[in-house]
C-alpha cells in the first residue's frame, strides 16, 4: 500500500506544478495567437493529452485503492477534489478546447483560463493533504 500511496503522491503533486504552469504560462499565452490560426494551433495543442490523461488515469486508480482501504476523512476529501478535477475537467476543460479546435475566440480562452481555476486549486489542496499525510506517516 506504501508504494501506492507513493506513486497518488507523485501523480498528484506532478499534475498540480502541470496545472499551475497551465494556468499561469500556456492558457495565457493562448491570447497571443491570432485567432484564425488558433484553431489549427489547438490541434496541435491537443498533443498535450499524451502526458495528461495516463498521469491522471493513475491518479484516479491509486486514489481510488486509496479510498477502499483507508475510508476516513483526509483520504475522502482527497477523492472528492480529485472528483471535482474530473468533472470539471469533461464539463468545462474538454468541450471550450474541442470548440477552440474550430474557433480561435478571445470569449473561448477567458473561459479556460477561468474554469481552469477549479482544477488548479483542487490539485493544490490535494497536494497539501496528501503531504500532511505523508508526514503524518514519517513521523508518527
Amino acid at each position: 500500500m506504501k508504494t501506492i500511496f507513493l506513486i497518488h503522491i507523485f501523480t498528484t503533486v506532478f499534475m498540480t506544478g502541470l496545472c499551475w504552469f497551465v494556468q499561469i504560462v500556456h492558457y495565457p499565452l493562448f491570447r497571443a495567437i491570432d485567432t484564425d490560426v488558433f484553431p489549427k494551433y489547438e490541434r496541435k495543442n491537443a498533443i498535450t493529452g499524451i502526458i495528461t490523461v495516463p498521469v491522471m488515469t493513475i491518479e484516479l486508480i491509486t486514489g481510488l485503492i486509496l479510498i477502499y482501504n483507508y475510508p476516513k476523512n483526509l483520504y475522502i476529501l482527497n477523492i472528492v477534489l480529485l472528483a471535482m478535477i474530473w468533472l470539471s475537467t469533461m464539463i468545462f476543460q474538454v468541450p471550450i478546447h474541442l470548440k477552440l479546435m474550430n474557433e480561435g475566440s478571445s470569449k473561448l480562452i477567458t473561459k479556460v483560463i477561468r474554469t481552469n481555476w477549479i482544477r488548479t486549486l483542487s490539485w493544490t489542496a490535494r497536494s497539501i493533504i496528501l503531504i500532511y499525510l505523508l508526514w503524518t506517516l514519517i513521523v508518527f
